[in-house]
């Protein structure tokens, strides 16, 4: 592919994300995509073949980019509140990245679920990576004696909640200042320190 090509690509991968964010995927048409990637319909079926094709490139091309695991392997300290609050600020920060596909996929859940259980599956990778940390930390006798996975889980689904929250209510309601997650680690750490 041509840098130019590419460059075509990316436009219309960009402007595909920011229309379904707001309108769903039914919603957009080709015509939309086209116009708001300054291209010409043609250009865009040329590129991608249908509507279909790139949204399944939008999800190839921007989900979960960081190589999350190796990112928590390369910062894990085994220290307790600090692990945890890497572990959510670096799951935020992936989110917040896929933001726009989550809009999608929320809205298409029952339309187009499997763009809902790719991102379920990507979730149950960060879930493994996060329970296999508690099993070791259990191992180590820094955290309570209890099923490692419902641990991992309880942080996952504070840090979704959290995250899930923050974008449902983005321009409603005042958002709180970031320094609340560190306090809300802290409480979680409290909760499984031995």
């Amino acid at each position: 592919m041509s840098s130019r090509t590419e460059n075509t690509a990316d436009k219309i991968l960009s402007s595909t994300i920011d229309l379904m964010s707001e309108k769903g995927y039914n919603a957009v048409t080709i015509k939309e995509i086209a116009a708001a990637a300054s291209v010409s319909e043609m250009t865009v079926f040329r590129t991608f073949g249908s509507k279909k094709a790139i949204l399944d490139a939008v999800i190839d091309n921007y989900l979960f980019s960081a190589p999350i695991e190796q990112t928590i392997q390369k910062n894990i300290k085994y220290e307790l509140e600090e692990d945890l609050l890497m572990i959510s600020e670096l799951y935020h920060d992936v989110l917040g990245r896929n933001k726009k596909i989550y809009l999608i996929s929320i809205m298409e859940r029952k339309t187009m679920p499997e763009i809902h259980l790719s991102l379920h599956n990507k979730a149950l990778k960060f879930l493994s990576i996060v329970t296999e940390y508690f099993r070791i930390m259990q191992q180590k006798g820094k955290v309570i004696k209890g099923n490692p996975e419902v641990q991992a889980m309880t942080l996952m689904k504070f840090n979704y909640g959290k995250f899930v929250s923050g974008v449902l209510l983005e321009g409603i309601a005042p958002s709180f200042p970031d320094d609340n997650l560190k306090d809300s680690i802290a409480v979680i750490a409290k909760g499984l320190r031995k």
